[in-house]
């Protein structure tokens, strides 16, 4: 089991060492999709992730080694900032939300664009998950 999870963990770095590395050249962590309203029409936005803090990991869920994810729905605002994250779900509950909802506050993107002028993406939902060897 040990063995295995090393060979993931060393995939996935792998795997986002490639991905940060192309990523370098284009200065994009991540891109993520939104939608702007324009009257009654709804328009998909992809946002590009251009920066963000350290995912902290809460102490008591590290000491018990505990795993989990959390869903945080939130908007992007003209000026990339990220407006308003709340969490949509989180397993297991009452563990990692805070840790969550900090960490997507720290993020900053590209300002948004739609037709050429900078618009609040809304909409935007990511999943976070929390491993305690990560």
């Amino acid at each position: 089991m040990r063995v295995i999870r090393r060979c993931k963990s060393a995939a996935l770095l792998g795997f986002l060492g490639m991905l940060i590395a192309g990523a370098a050249l284009s200065d994009v962590l991540a891109t993520n999709t939104g939608y702007y309203v324009s009257g009654d029409k709804k328009f998909s936005v992809e946002c590009s992730l251009v920066g963000a803090g350290a995912l902290r990991y809460p102490p008591k869920a590290r000491k018990y080694k505990y795993v989990g994810q959390v869903v945080v729905a939130f908007s992007i605002g003209t000026d990339g900032k990220v407006v308003d994250p709340h969490v949509l779900d989180s397993e297991p509950p009452g563990i990692f939300e805070r840790s969550a909802l900090s960490y997507v506050r720290s993020w900053r993107y590209a300002p948004p664009v739609h037709e050429g002028e900078n618009v609040q993406v809304d909409d935007v939902a990511v999943r976070i998950a929390f491993q305690p060897g990560r």
